[in-house]
């Protein structure tokens, strides 16, 4: 049997009324500070000093933990990269100023260096191309004249070429993969690019009081695969008694190039 009534919880202010016989050595016996007379016993937590005799139970409430927040240093991580990165754009400007000093200088030696004897410049690979309009064909040929010389454009358009026993100037020059490239127009000995006019008809007036007459006829000889506006541009035709260089306008047909003039006619 116990000694000793159990302490009241935390919340009743008196305890039981039995006094209770103070047991040296026993730890469940009454504290010292406890009343004889049962009136009264003070259970706070400013009346049990000593070796804890008669210690009133606590609620222990769990704290809830601090949260702490650890931030770790990236240093050794990024200061590598950044570094690295800094070498390689150092690198590439450096590699981009000795590419940009070499190109110039090369381009400086090609620009100053002779040009070549007016007596060796020459016309190779000569080929004639396409009828471009009436009686021309275009040629092509190749000049064995540096592109890197500054002048190459004005040797190459006052280089001739003899083309039908007749010698002939480019109309353009150009570059192209690294060789100078010269264009003419042979406009005459090329029966092949000869067009003429057939079929010539009157349709009258175009109106009453619109002194113009409409004259059509038939262009003739059009190369395949050609340009027919330009053929019927520069075929040159005659009829009224007059001569014109080309029709006033042209038109493409299943039956062929037709070409029209609108002549100034005081009857009409």
């Amino acid at each position: 049997m116990s000694y000793y009534n159990s302490p009241p919880p935390p919340y009743q202010q008196h305890a039981s009324t039995t006094p209770q016989a103070f047991r040296p050595g026993h730890s469940h016996s009454t504290a010292q500070g406890h009343t004889q007379n049962g009136n009264s016993q003070n259970y706070g937590c400013h009346g049990h000093h000593g070796h804890g005799y008669g210690r009133q139970p606590s609620i222990v409430v769990p704290k809830r933990p601090v949260p702490r927040i650890v931030i770790h240093s990236r240093s050794n991580e990024t200061d590598p990269l950044l570094s690295r990165e800094r070498h390689r754009q150092d690198h590439d400007v450096a590699c981009c100023f000795f590419i940009t000093i070499g190109a110039i200088f090369i381009l400086g030696v090609f620009y100053f260096l002779p040009s070549m004897p007016p007596d060796k410049i020459a016309w190779t690979n000569l080929e004639s191309h396409s009828c471009t309009s009436y009686a021309t064909r275009e040629y092509v040929a190749e000049m064995n004249v540096s592109p890197w010389s500054r002048q190459w454009t004005n040797i190459c358009m006052s280089t001739p070429v003899v083309v039908h026993g007749q010698p002939h100037f480019p109309s353009r020059c150009e570059y192209r993969s690294g060789t100078v490239i010269g264009h003419f127009a042979v406009k005459y000995n090329e029966p092949d690019c000869v067009t003429y006019w057939s079929g010539y008809r009157d349709w009258g007036c175009t109106a009453k009081g619109s002194h113009k007459r409409h004259i059509e006829q038939h262009l003739m000889n059009v190369p395949a695969n050609a340009d027919y506006k330009e053929f019927c541009a520069t075929t040159p035709a005659r009829f009224l008694d007059r001569e014109f260089s080309g029709a006033d306008s042209c038109f493409n047909s299943i039956w062929g190039v037709y070409g029209q003039w609108f002549v100034n006619d005081p009857s009409c």
